[in-house]
């Protein structure tokens, strides 16, 4: 016929009781989540704060042309170790792949996968036009953070217009 009042009692105890580990669960796992993103934010911010990469010399290796010359930068790590694959780079507006020279005209001399505090890279652009234009380029490393290169042939030698470097700061 029907429930006691006792069973009716007993399933809706144990109903809530369902109910209420559910949502427990739910609530771990997004608590979970939050300081999971919460830690990954910290790293992400320690990188960029210990992120030093400037130039070894004011002008890397120049070999001239008839019509076009080569530049190898050598980008000096002052800071953290880094992997490398991760890197890309802005050649004069252009989004280039930097670990592949041979692709695009952009890239490293070497096969480098990680670079450790001290260590030198060999950056080397390839094919420029032997014209006093104004390049630029950026190597945007894989927490956010870049090194801005600015130069121009005068005629007769490579001069370096700017260097700089920094990270994303962000909105509040």
């Amino acid at each position: 016929m029907g429930f006691s009042v006792s069973a009716s009692a007993a399933i809706i105890f144990i109903s809530f009781l369902i109910a209420a580990s559910t949502l427990y669960t739910a609530w771990d796992n997004s608590y979970n989540n939050v300081q999971a993103a919460r830690e990954d934010w910290y790293n992400l911010r320690l990188s960029q704060l210990n992120t030093l990469f400037d130039l070894n010399a004011t002008l890397g290796n120049v070999t001239v042309g008839s019509t076009t010359y080569n530049i190898t930068w050598y980008l000096r790590d002052s800071g953290i170790t880094m992997d490398v694959r991760h890197w890309s780079s802005i050649y004069d507006g252009y989004y280039k792949t930097i670990y592949n020279v041979s692709d695009d005209n952009v890239g490293f001399l070497e096969n480098y996968t990680y670079v450790l505090p001290g260590e030198t890279l060999l950056l080397n652009v390839t094919n420029i036009p032997l014209t006093q234009t104004r390049h630029n380029l950026t190597v945007v490393f894989e927490n956010g953070c870049w090194l801005h290169l600015s130069w121009h042939w005068n005629g007769s030698i490579i001069l370096l217009d700017d260097d700089s470097r920094g990270c994303p700061t962000e909105v509040s």
